[in-house]
């Protein structure tokens, strides 16, 4: 025989064991760091590792999942938020737009049917004739049982015992009411206790032996998704219900009640087929992010997400019912005694003794509002659309944060700068990005937006800088699809159809040519430029500019701060706006910037779309006046004599800012298109000016623009112009807005509609 110590394995222990103490998290740090693995993000902790010394043994860090806001949805008449936590892209706007659904319906009722925790203990006999014995035994002692069990516990109560015979062995379930914990814990130390003394007194009892028995013989389905939990059940059953009339489905869903109800007969056939356990759609989404938020067990989001969607069309609506069969939660003890955890059930009202059925039924509503918007999404093709490929899809070698170091940047800037450039540092700063670029992200995980830096050159001079790099148009476009999806399949359609049309198309170079065209200009009213990327193979097209110090700033992204805007300030704007237009349209090709014209006529059934979701989205008719504007638009003829220049095409105050020394600044040009120059004032006044403005204001400013112009036209022309760009602008870019609030609120829309409307009330009154 061989040396059994040389074949011996070994097995080196984690220092620290399971202490949760200071030095034992240091020394299981060290560990891991001498083997080569250094957690410089996981060893961070946002709260006192004393607080988890009951929940955790060996802690190393922790992790963050991020939460989003859900609701308000509206339940017994209160509007009730929650925070869900999840890593899935679109789950919180899906339960969003359900709980809305399901609050214009009036609410939705639940219903607790019952609140219980089992445990399953095994009890092994000889034959099978002393397992009939035992189960007889144990139900006749019940109340002896019952009062053992229950010493060892201030909130269990055992129900009921249900006991399961197999062969010489018997499943006997320890069925309770834990109050507002889950209770898992609990009934484990009351069912061990309980267990002791069956042993004994059993055999004092009739002479038998037990011959062995575990805790937990896989009866109980603790963890797991089985028929009993349907049947009987642990954790809180709960239901709940909505009715939701034709009217909110097709406003809020995008679709109506045949369509919803067309798919669900053989879906649940196929379902029944493959041996699912009741029929729902993604119960599992909401349950699980809730239960992150609140602190719950989460390996028992499995058992908890077993739940019947059923649907019923009445003379009301659509009546929606969801049934969670085996929803194990608690509102006290385990994890809910965490300060963030506690903070989530405080927002629900769930915190504390007394609140578990309302916990139980805000899941539930929850959970059925993610399974009205899924099921809708489905039904209506706008799930497929989401999802849906477009333009090409080869293999990319993107650009990747760890190459953005000097050596990589400052071939790029070194001409802007005086002296040789020494180092660049990142810097872990958030730069808030645009609309367009947040929506790009949806579609790759490439670099776009914003990185910012600090440049030092070889005098010790530092220069704070960004880099902005731009999406492709066509990420542009599939992230548009993507929300428009969300809001009319449709539409996402029309906007794939017409994107060549659109101020979207080349999107990614126009920011970048028409910056440096300007720079080279001598064109002082924008954030300095220091160079830029366009590789067109790696897809990078980035922007090196100033980072703006707002320290050193009067306005800026003011879009919902109209009052911040002087006479003195507009002008000057319109100064600086008058100045760039001129410049560019002395650009001999403006084709080489990226620009083409802009022609509403091409993409008129996406406007017609647009409006037409606008009107039925809205609580009232004012904005059924863009179809006679798009109407007109799409059939006029001009005659004008104004030259078209390129123009900004976004110049709101998002992108116009004014310095400490009153001076403005202009920048994101990535929508800029051929168009005539009023455009781009018209849009800025509809931002800027206060409500209640008065004619001569208006005129003065669209007269100073119409002075400082250098064409030869009257100003009866410059006037109609003025007043086609107003209408356009409502009927394109004002549209849009008020389409993408289906899905995101923005505060500035109607106001900015309201002074349009006024403007070209004024303009006609001229």
């Amino acid at each position: 025989m061989s040396d059994q110590s040389e074949n011996q394995l070994t097995y080196r222990q984690v220092p620290g064991r399971g202490l949760v103490i200071a030095s034992a998290i240091q020394l299981r740090l060290d560990y891991l760091r001498e083997k080569g693995f250094e957690l410089q993000h996981i060893n961070k902790l946002g709260f006192p590792y004393t607080s988890v010394q009951n929940n955790i043994e060996s802690l190393v860090g922790s992790v963050e999942v991020p939460v989003g806001l859900i609701g308000p949805i509206l339940y017994e008449g209160e509007e009730v938020h929650a925070v869900a936590g999840t890593l899935e892209g679109a789950l919180i706007a899906s339960i969003n737009r359900g709980a809305k659904a399901i609050s214009l319906a009036g609410g939705f009722k639940a219903k607790v049917y019952r609140q219980r925790m089992v445990r399953a203990p095994l009890f092994i006999m000889e034959n099978a004739d002393e397992a009939q014995q035992l189960e007889t035994w144990v139900l006749k002692n019940f109340e002896a049982i019952k009062k053992v069990a229950e010493e060892y516990s201030n909130h269990a109560i055992l129900l009921e015992l249900d006991p399961e015979q197999d062969a010489e062995s018997l499943h006997l379930r320890f069925v309770y009411t834990t109050g507002d914990a889950a209770g898992q814990n609990m009934t484990t130390t009351c069912t061990w206790h309980a267990l002791l003394w069956i042993n004994a007194q059993f055999e004092k009892s009739t002479g038998l032996a037990i011959t062995n028995f575990l805790l937990e013989g896989n009866a109980s389905s603790d963890k797991k998704v089985s028929q009993y939990l349907i049947e009987k059940g642990r954790g809180v059953k709960v239901s709940a219900s909505v009715t939701i009339p034709e009217k909110v489905i097709r406003k809020v869903l995008r679709t109506d009640i045949e369509q919803l109800l067309k798919f669900v007969p053989t879906s649940k056939r196929i379902a029944k087929a493959n041996g699912m356990l009741a029929y729902n759609i993604n119960v599992a989404n909401a349950v699980a992010a809730i239960f992150v938020a609140t602190g719950q067990d989460l390996a028992s989001i499995h058992e908890s997400s077993l739940g019947d969607l059923d649907f019923e069309k009445t003379e009301e609506g659509l009546l929606v019912k969801l049934t969670l069969y085996s929803l194990v939660v608690g509102t006290v003890g385990g994890g809910t005694q965490l300060a963030k955890q506690q903070e989530a059930l405080q927002l629900m009202g769930c915190s504390g003794s007394g609140k578990v059925e309302r916990f139980a039924a805000l899941i539930a509503g929850f959970a059925l509002g993610l399974e009205l918007s899924t099921h809708a999404a489905l039904a209506s093709g706008e799930f497929a659309k989401a999802h849906e490929k477009l333009g090409r899809n080869k293999p990319v070698d993107w650009l990747q944060i760890q190459e953005l170091n000097t050596a990589f940047i400052a071939p790029f800037i070194q001409a802007n700068f005086e002296h040789t450039i020494q180092h660049i540092q990142l810097l872990d700063r958030q730069v808030e990005n645009g609309v367009l670029t947040h929506i790009s992200k949806k579609v790759n995980r490439k670099i776009m937006g914003f990185t910012a830096f600090d440049v030092q050159d070889n005098q010790g001079t530092v220069l704070p800088l960004l880099m902005k790099s731009k999406p492709l148009d066509i990420e542009v476009i599939k992230g548009l699809h993507i929300m428009a999806a969300s809001i009319d399949p449709q539409l996402s359609d029309l906007i794939s159809t017409y994107r060549k049309n659109l101020e979207y198309n080349k999107a990614h170079l126009k920011e970048l040519r028409i910056t440096a065209y300007l720079q080279e200009a001598n064109y002082d009213f924008m954030p300095r430029y220091y160079g830029q990327i366009e590789d067109e193979n790696r897809e990078i097209y980035a922007l090196f500019m100033e980072r703006l110090d707002l320290d050193n700033v009067q306005i800026v992204d003011s879009e919902n701060r109209p009052k911040e805007w002087t006479s003195s300030h507009i002008i000057a704007v319109i100064d600086a706006l008058n100045l760039g237009q001129s410049i560019l349209l002395n650009h001999s090709n403006p084709k080489e910037l990226g620009v083409s014209q802009f022609d509403l006529k091409k993409s008129v059934p996406l406007y017609r779309k647009m409006i037409e979701l606008v009107c039925a989205d809205a609580e009232d008719q004012r904005f059924n006046i863009l179809h006679s504007f798009l109407d007109e638009l799409s059939q006029k003829t001009s005659k004008t004599k104004v030259l078209k220049t390129v123009i900004h095409n976004d110049f709101n105050p998002k992108n116009v800012g004014i310095r400490l020394d009153h001076s403005p600044f202009i920048y994101d040009w990535e929508l800029a298109v051929i168009n005539y120059p009023q455009r781009d004032l018209v849009e800025f006044l509809a931002f800027v000016l206060p409500d209640g403005f008065d004619k001569e204001t208006l005129i003065k400013y669209l007269r100073y623009q119409y002075d400082l112009a250098v064409y030869f036209v009257t100003w009866e022309d410059w006037l109609a112009v003025a007043m086609d760009m107003t209408k356009e602008f409502l009927v394109t870019r004002l549209s849009f807005y008020k389409t993408a609030e289906i899905v995101m609120k923005l505060k500035f829309v109607d106001r900015v509609f309201q002074n349009a409307i006024r403007m070209i009330d004024f303009i006609e009154d001229k």
